[in-house]
C-alpha cells in the first residue's frame, strides 16, 4: 500500500498535489484573503482555514536595514535614493527567446534613470547564446545580490521592473512601484496597487514614463497602502492557529 501511494505520488502532477494537500489538510494557513477565497472555492472548509499573512514579511523587516544600512547599500554601489530602477528577470517567457530579450534589454536601456540589473545565472547563459550579451553593458550589471542587499536596493529604488514572483510581495512592505513583466501572476493581491502586469516590449517603457517622471509622488501614495500580506506577525499566527489546532485534538483532562 506504501509503495503504491509514492508511484501515486510520482504520477500526480505538482499542482494536483497542492490540491490533495489541501483537501486532507487538518489546517490550512492561507496568506491572504484571495489565499482563503481560492481554498473555500476548493471545497476546504471554512473552519480548517486561518487567514495568517505571508511569512516573507517577517523575514523582510527582520533583514531590511536601517537607515545607515540603506546608505551604506547605496554608497557601496554608486547610487541616490530615488535615482535608479531595480531590475531582475529570469523566467524563460523572457529570456529564452531573443527577440524577446532583445526587447526587454532595449527597453530598459532607453529608461531615462540607470537601471541596476542583478544578472540571473540563466540570463546571462541566454544573452551569450544569443549574441546579445553587449546589450547588458547599457545597463548597471552587478553579480547576484545577497538578500539584504537586494532589500535594500529595493526600498530605496524609484521603481522596480522584473518577472519575479516574490519582489511583488516585497514591493507591497517596502512601498515601492513594480512593473511585472508576465503573461499572467501568481500575486493578484496588489495588482493596481503596488504592481502593474505589463508585457515585454515597448509597454514597460510606456508604464514606466509616468512613474519615473515623479517617483516621490508615487511613493506617497503607496506609503498608505497596506500590504495584503500582514504586517509581519505571520509567523506568530501560524504557531497560534498550530498550537489552537492541537489544543481542540487533545483537549486536557
Amino acid at each position: 500500500m506504501e509503495a503504491g501511494l509514492r508511484s501515486f505520488d510520482r504520477a500526480m502532477p505538482e499542482e494536483h498535489n497542492r490540491v490533495l494537500t489541501d483537501a486532507v489538510a487538518d489546517l490550512c494557513l492561507a496568506p491572504t484573503e484571495t489565499s482563503r477565497t481560492h481554498l473555500l472555492a476548493a471545497g476546504v472548509p471554512a473552519d480548517r482555514i486561518v487567514v495568517t499573512g505571508n511569512t516573507v514579511v517577517d523575514a523582510l523587516h527582520a533583514l531590511l536595514p536601517d537607515d545607515a544600512g540603506l546608505a551604506d547599500v547605496l554608497r557601496h554601489q554608486g547610487l541616490e535614493r530615488e535615482g535608479y530602477v531595480l531590475s531582475t528577470f529570469h523566467r524563460p517567457e523572457n529570456v529564452d527567446d531573443p527577440t524577446v530579450l532583445a526587447g526587454v534589454l532595449e527597453q530598459l536601456a532607453a529608461l531615462p534613470l540607470p537601471v541596476v540589473l542583478p544578472v540571473h545565472p540563466r540570463l546571462r547563459a541566454r544573452a551569450q547564446a544569443t549574441g546579445l550579451e553587449a546589450r547588458l553593458d547599457a545597463l548597471h550589471t552587478v553579480e547576484p545580490l545577497d538578500y539584504v542587499t537586494f532589500l535594500a536596493l529595493l526600498a530605496e529604488c524609484a521603481l522596480a521592473i522584473s518577472d519575479s514572483g516574490g519582489v511583488q510581495e516585497e514591493l507591497s512592505v517596502v512601498k515601492r512601484p513594480g512593473l511585472v513583466v508576465r503573461a499572467s501572476t501568481e500575486r493578484p493581491e496588489v495588482l493596481g496597487t503596488f504592481t502593474e502586469l505589463v508585457a515585454a516590449g515597448p509597454a514597460i517603457g510606456a508604464a514606466a514614463a509616468p512613474l519615473l517622471a515623479d517617483p516621490g509622488a508615487a511613493h506617497r501614495r503607496l506609503a498608505a497602502v497596506p500590504s495584503p500580506y500582514g504586517e509581519g506577525d505571520a509567523g506568530s499566527r501560524c504557531a497560534r492557529a498550530i498550537l489552537d489546532l492541537v489544543a481542540r485534538a487533545d483537549p486536557p483532562r
